[in-house]
């Protein structure tokens, strides 16, 4: 009998600790630590039923694998005796182009506004060069996807990419901005000329406003924006095919001239998926999952009316833990039921908040034109 629960334990504890990595690796860092405890917590009780030294280790192990979590979150904190570069700061980014991602726009659930204004102005420029020029449609330029973290920016950024056969240039603001004085700038420039040489390509930046923030504040992010506004109307007038795609949480702090016409004056809100793409993404996660004869899912849409993309993929990843682990006991198939998903959204509220969807909508209304606002001036 003890040996029977060793062993579960032990797969038990094989697995959190490689959903604990592999959510890690992904920068889910809320996820990894919850793995990582809930290892900690089954070394714990296969630590009660050792004994001698091999309970020692499992107990020190544990004690570690808490230590690991709570310091997820910290970044390692460098100690230097001098602010010099190394031979390796020298070197300025070198870009790669990732594969075409094999993503398309039916793989991305809802938004069919959001899809008919990206096709419009990035896909049949490219596909339709003739009859964009007859019709005296402009090309290129930039497009910001903004909206809630989870809306699916970046699955949009990369569905654009395959639908022109474009080389695909991911960033993060991050990956650009360097601490030393001038690298920044060099970056960008370097970014650009290497996607110029590609005969169709793609700049997707994401975390928009760690790059280009509002001016005035910091000198270094104000040479940077110059920077990136010179390039954006550089490469404007030479390469139609190359298209600049941002994205961000937080539109609001970008700097105001980044988004006049010509730049990224066309601004594409992507809000928290309705409930006909909530279903699509719980019944695309549950797909093969053994249910339930009485599972409903219409039930869980209408419990998860604030959840984005992203939550509704972890929400389904954690209901499906405890039928898992039962069925490692017991060596047989535990049905997946509506009561999983109740235990776990009674402890996993929404990553946005009703205040933070406000200020987007706020924000939504306000570069729209003030639509809402004239309609009600002429009533």
């Amino acid at each position: 009998m003890k040996e029977t629960s060793i062993s579960v334990l032990s797969d038990t504890f094989e697995l959190y600790m490689r959903k604990g990595k592999e959510a890690k690796e992904k920068g889910n860092i809320s996820l990894a630590k919850r793995n990582f405890l809930l290892a900690s917590e089954t070394m714990m009780q296969m630590a009660k039923q050792s004994q001698g030294k091999l309970k020692e280790v499992r107990m020190d192990r544990a004690r570690r694998l808490v230590d690991i979590s709570e310091n997820l979150n910290k970044k390692p904190v460098k100690i230097e005796k001098k602010e010099e570069k190394s031979e390796e700061d020298d070197d300025i980014k070198k870009w790669q182009a990732a594969k075409v991602p094999n993503i398309k726009f039916s793989d991305v659930a809802g938004l069919e506004d959001v899809k008919k204004a990206i096709t419009i102005r990035m896909i049949n420029p490219i596909k339709y060069p003739d009859k964009y020029k007859m019709y005296g449609k402009k090309s290129g330029g930039g497009v910001l996807l903004y909206g809630p973290p989870g809306t699916g920016k970046t699955m949009i950024a990369k569905a654009i990419a395959n639908e022109v056969g474009a080389k695909f240039y991911a960033v993060k603001g991050s990956d650009i901005v360097s601490k030393w004085v001038g690298d920044s700038e060099k970056n960008i420039n370097s970014l650009f000329e290497e996607a110029n040489k590609q005969d169709r390509a793609i700049i997707f930046i994401d975390e928009m406003d760690s790059l280009i923030g509002k001016r005035g504040v910091d000198s270094h992010n104000d040479k940077r924006v110059n920077e990136f506004l010179q390039q954006i109307d550089g490469f404007a007038g030479r390469n139609q095919n190359l298209l600049l795609l941002g994205a961000t949480n937080r539109p609001w702090d970008i700097d105001s001239a980044a988004m006049r016409s010509g730049r990224f004056s066309q601004k594409i809100y992507l809000p928290l998926p309705d409930a006909p793409a909530r279903k699509y993404m719980l019944e695309k996660n549950m797909k093969g999952v053994p249910v339930a004869e009485d599972f409903d899912i219409d039930k869980i849409v209408e419990q998860t009316e604030l959840y984005s993309g992203a939550d509704l993929e972890e929400l389904c990843d954690r209901a499906k833990d405890e039928p898992l682990l039962q069925a490692i006991a017991t060596d047989s198939i535990i049905l997946v039921t509506n009561e999983n998903f109740d235990k776990v959204l009674d402890e996993f509220p929404p990553s946005v908040t009703p205040k933070e969807l406000e200020q987007f909508d706020a924000y939504n209304n306000e570069v729209s034109g003030y639509i809402n606002k004239n309609k009600k001036t002429k009533k």
